[in-house]
């Protein structure tokens, strides 16, 4: 089973954790990790390596898919970072721009889609959940 690592800025991670729990239950194989004021990046990427190799260690090898919030922000420029160091090592994808539908869709997904599609399929989700609501609704 895919394992899904989550880093954002802040606390978003963790409420995008929570409220995907609020709506399906808990799911196995996440972790979150949000970069805070003052923290250093540099610290966050080896937590982020850390993270990475204890997840594939948990998933059997099937990997870790990496969500996170920013292209271009700390977090995101960490993961790459970390994914470089760990090239060939370890098995790792990453997606920027996470939002409550992409991870709903990974987390129900995990288990029976492998590394590739599962990337794939979120960031297609990712692009279909953007909606306007007044046309949905035809409002």
């Amino acid at each position: 089973m895919v394992a899904v690592l989550l880093v954002t800025h802040g606390d978003l991670a963790q409420a995008l954790l929570s409220s995907a729990a609020l709506i399906m239950g808990e799911a196995p194989l996440i972790e979150s990790h949000g970069l805070y004021h003052g923290d250093s990046v540099d610290s966050l990427k080896d937590t982020i390596k850390e993270a990475i190799c204890r997840l594939n260690a948990c998933s059997q090898g099937d990997g870790v898919l990496i969500l996170t919030d920013l292209f271009g922000g700390s977090p995101s420029n960490a993961t790459a970072r970390a994914m470089h160091e760990l090239q060939g090592t370890v098995r790792s994808e990453c997606i920027t721009g996470v939002n409550l539908p992409i991870l709903l869709e990974v987390a129900t997904s995990k288990s029976f889609m492998k590394m590739e599609e599962l990337k794939q399929h979120a960031l297609e989700v990712g692009g279909n959940s953007i909606l306007d609501l007044r046309n949905q609704f035809q409002l």
